[in-house]
C-alpha cells in the first residue's frame, strides 16, 4: 500500500516505522531465566530491518561521506571476525545488521527529518515519563520500586531500594546505567538533528533531570558532557536565564537527593562498576604488542568475569580489533575534530569513549554519523523539484551534497 502524507506533509506510517525501530535498538531487553541468550538482540535487529525498509526504498537513499566512514570500519569488522579472528556467523549478522541500521536510519531522516525527529522526541519522552512516574510512585504512594521493565519485557530489571544509602531507578531499562547510556545518548543524537527552539530545551533540561534520577555512577559524567555539549551547540539561542535555571535545578537535585553522599559512600568502599572498567584498561595496558596489534578478538572477553564492554566504545574497538579497526576508526575521529574545532569535538569523543555499550550497538554509531555530519550537511533543505514541495521540508538524501 502506498503511503499518503498528510497535507502538512507528515507521514505517520513513516513515524511509526522510525519510532518502532528507534524503540527496539535503544531500549535493550534481556531473555529472562538462568540460560539467556542473545536472541532478544537478533530480533530487534530483524525487526528494526524491516521497519526500515520501506524508508531505505522509498527515500532513494544514496550514501553520503559519513555513511560510507561507518561502511568502511564495518567492512573492516567483518574481514576481523571472519578471517582475523572468527566468531559465530550469527556473531557476523549481528554485527552487520547493527550498524547497517544505524546507516539507514541516518539516511533516511534527511528524507523524513519531521518523522525522524518526531520519534526520537516521542521516545525520549516517554523514557523520561516512565521513569519520573516510577520516582513518584517510589517516594509518595508505594514507597518500592515499581518494576516498569518487568511489566513491559517480562523480566526483572536490576534496580534496588537501597543500595548505598539511595534507591535506584531505571523506567523501562534493565538498570539505570543502561538508561543513562542509551537516553543520554538519544539526546545527543536529537541535539545535533534538530533545530533549537524553546519547547526542545525543555525537553533536554527534562532528560537531564531523569538521567540524575537514575541514581547511576555515570548519570554524573553524562549530565556533565550533555550540558557541555547542549550549551556549546546552541550557545547562540541559549540565554542566560535558560543557564542559570538548568545549572540551578542540577545542582539543586544533586545536593537535595542524597546523591553526593551516595556516590562517596560507593567509591569510597568497593564498587563493582569501577573495578570492572578498571580491571578492562588493565588487561588491555599488559597485552604484548603482538596481541595489542592484531587484536583480542570479538567472540570472548580477555578478561575472566570483567565485563569488558565496561571500558568504552573506543577502546573496545581498538583492543579488539588492533590496527585492522583502529585506522578507519581513527578517520572517523578526525572528521570529527576537523569538523567541529578542539572544544566540540572532545564533548563529542568523551561520549563513545565512555559510554558502555556494545562495539556494535547500533545507537552509538547513529550517534557517530551525525557526529562526522557537517551542519550544512543536517539542515539542507529541499531544492526546487524535490520529493516535497512543503516549505522548509528536507531533500531526499540523494540530493544532500557531499561533504
Amino acid at each position: 500500500m502506498k503511503n499518503k502524507r498528510s497535507p502538512s506533509g507528515f507521514s505517520i506510517l513513516f513515524f511509526l516505522a522510525f519510532l518502532v525501530a528507534l524503540f527496539l535498538l535503544f531500549t535493550p531487553f534481556e531473555e529472562s531465566g538462568t540460560r539467556a541468550t542473545m536472541l532478544p538482540k537478533y530480533l530487534a535487529a530483524g525487526v528494526g530491518m524491516v521497519a526500515m525498509s520501506p524508508l531505505v526504498f522509498l527515500g532513494k537513499i544514496r550514501m553520503k561521506l559519513p555513511s560510507l566512514l561507518v561502511a568502511t570500519l564495518l567492512f573492516t569488522l567483518v574481514f576481523h571476525v571472519v578471517v582475523v579472528n572468527p566468531v559465530p556467523p550469527q556473531f557476523v549478522l549481528l554485527i552487520a545488521a547493527n550498524l547497517a541500521l544505524a546507516i539507514a536510519i541516518f539516511e533516511a531522516r534527511f528524507s523524513y527529518r519531521r518523522e525522524f525527529e518526531a520519534a526520537l522526541a516521542c521516545l525520549i519522552g516517554i523514557n523520561v515519563l516512565t521513569l519520573t512516574i516510577q520516582v513518584i510512585l517510589y517516594y509518595f504512594v508505594t514507597h518500592s520500586i515499581y518494576d516498569v521493565h518487568q511489566l513491559v519485557f517480562g523480566t526483572e530489571s536490576r534496580v534496588t531500594e537501597e543500595y548505598f544509602n539511595i534507591a535506584r531507578f531505571a523506567g523501562l531499562h534493565v538498570e539505570p546505567g543502561t538508561y543513562t547510556n542509551y537516553v543520554s545518548c538519544m539526546l545527543a543524537i536529537y541535539a545535533f538533528s534538530a533545530e533549537f527552539s524553546k519547547k526542545r530545551i525543555v525537553l533536554a533540561v527534562g532528560t537531564i533531570i531523569s538521567v540524575l534520577m537514575t541514581h547511576a555512577a555515570s548519570s554524573i559524567f553524562f549530565v556533565s558532557v550533555l550540558l557541555l555539549l547542549l550549551g556549546w551547540l546552541w550557545r547562540k539561542r541559549i540565554g542566560l536565564l535558560e543557564i542559570v535555571i538548568a545549572l540551578s535545578v542540577v545542582v539543586f537535585y544533586i545536593y537535595a537527593s542524597n546523591f553526593i553522599d551516595h556516590l562517596m559512600t560507593r567509591f569510597g568502599g568497593h564498587d563493582p562498576s569501577l573495578s570492572f572498567k578498571m580491571q578492562g584498561i588493565n588487561t588491555y595496558l599488559d597485552a604484548g604488542v603482538e596481541e595489542k596489534f592484531t587484536g583480542f578478538g570479538y567472540g570472548a572477553d580477555p578478561c575472566i568475569g570483567c565485563h569488558y564492554q565496561d571500558i568504552g566504545v573506543i577502546l573496545n574497538l581498538v583492543s579488539r580489533g588492533g590496527i585492522i579497526v583502529t585506522l578507519p576508526l581513527a578517520l572517523i575521529l578526525l572528521r570529527i575534530f576537523a569538523l567541529h574545532g578542539l572544544i566540540l569535538a572532545t564533548f563529542i569523543v568523551l561520549i563513545p569513549a565512555y559510554c558502555i555499550m556494545y562495539f556494535y550497538e547500533a545507537p552509538i554509531w547513529i550517534f557517530l554519523l551525525f557526529a562526522i555530519s557537517s551542519r550544512q550537511m543536517l539542515d539542507k533543505r529541499v531544492q526546487p523539484g524535490a520529493r516535497s514541495t512543503v516549505p522548509g521540508a528536507i531533500a531526499p538524501a540523494g540530493m544532500v551534497a557531499h561533504h
